[in-house]
């Protein structure tokens, strides 16, 4: 029997690798009540990966949006798309719609580009609230951005409540298309107020594009192109210089920041083992932003998969513990879809979901707009 205080919610997420759709069920109060509940993963075929990647971009002129009608007709797709799968998902665990709270519909990011006032994010809303007729929370980084915050990391919150039991210092380093850690001490009494969050740098996006632009697969499985690969040294220094790893957090980055040029002379082996050197560089540089080093660094996010990254990383980070995210029962691809549940329950609550360590805004705030159905 569900408790009053609980709800239920969904997750759904398609990250910056643009390779699917993640999906999981959360019971949970909203603050450090949390059960995590079935997930699956439902991959885009090869033709909608290209779709969505066609219309990324690094900045947009809203004003004057040349492709409207096309990106229109792929968020129709991508909408369709989200609820076939949770159509599936509950049938396949015989979950009640009517059990469900509310939805945490991410989207999938287009263009993220808080200095210019937007991070936009394709599905529509409402529409899927009226497909299945359940509350659905979207457009969740606005407000923060609205409120001069970067819109990004938001899962932070999550990651704090999830870890809450764990009495360390803990860096909670998600490995997806773009790098994000979140730090939190919990041997100190708790303050929301002291979480620490922000992108490193870029990730398997990177390494995704590289590969599916070099050869017929669509990503370096284990790592085992990149092992057979040598690093270029001059491409990382001169790629390190680029300002965005100077500038102090909170801060956040677009997939489409960037870009793969510098590297295109390289054979597929020698730029897969470059592009690995520069996350795990980028990683080392960002613990220099950290108020301690951490006893303890969780790793989720398709790039954990890595083992030439991850070797890499922990070669380069010593004095600490690394373990995935698995070592606490947490499936480490769901991580993110369990989070846009668990802001989605914060949202019904109106508890805030960023806060200034996190994303850059002055005072803690809540995110997320409802949809609900007619």
């Amino acid at each position: 029997m569900l408790n009053s205080k609980n709800f239920f919610s969904l997750g759904l997420m398609s990250g910056t690798s643009a390779d699917g759709i993640d999906i999981a069920l959360l019971e949970t109060d909203g603050k450090n009540k949390i059960r995590l509940g079935p997930n699956d993963y439902y991959p885009f075929s090869k033709s909608f990966t290209k779709k969505i990647k066609s219309i990324f971009s690094k900045k947009i002129n809203f004003k004057k949006l040349k492709n409207k009608k096309r990106i229109d007709e792929i968020e129709d797709d991508f909408t369709k798309l989200n609820f076939l799968i949770i159509k599936k998902f509950l049938k396949k665990n015989k979950i009640s719609r009517k059990s469900i709270h509310a939805i945490g519909f991410h989207g999938q990011t287009i263009s993220h580009n808080p200095s210019k006032g937007y991070s936009w994010q394709i599905g529509d809303s409402q529409k899927l609230a009226n497909l299945l007729k359940i509350k659905v929370i979207g457009n969740f980084r606005q407000n923060d951005i609205d409120h001069k915050g970067q819109g990004a990391p938001l899962t932070p919150i999550f990651h704090y409540y999830l870890t809450k039991r764990i009495k360390k210092k803990i860096c909670f380093i998600n490995l997806g298309g773009i790098s994000n850690i979140s730090y939190f001490n919990h041997k100190l009494k708790e303050n929301l107020n002291n979480i620490l969050a922000f992108d490193p740098g870029p990730c398997c996006s990177l390494i995704d594009d590289w590969v599916t632009m070099k050869s017929d697969k669509k990503f370096d499985n284990k790592g085992l192109i990149a092992k057979k690969g040598n690093v270029n040294d001059k491409i990382v220094k001169n790629f390190l210089k680029n300002p965005y790893f100077l500038i102090t957090p909170p801060k956040s980055l677009d997939r489409s920041f960037f870009s793969l040029k510098k590297l295109k002379n390289l054979t597929l082996e020698d730029g897969a083992a470059t592009l690995n050197e520069i996350i795990a560089e980028s990683l080392l540089l960002s613990f220099n932003y950290l108020p301690k080093f951490p006893e303890l660094c969780i790793l989720s996010g398709g790039g954990r998969k890595n083992d030439f990254l991850i070797n890499l990383i922990k070669k380069k980070i010593n004095n600490t513990q690394f373990v995935t995210s698995e070592k606490y029962r947490w499936d480490g691809d769901s991580i993110e879809a369990y989070a846009f549940a668990y802001l989605s329950v914060r949202k019904l609550l109106n508890l805030p979901i960023t806060f200034p360590k996190t994303t850059g805004v002055r005072k803690p705030l809540t995110g997320g707009q409802l949809f609900t159905f007619g």
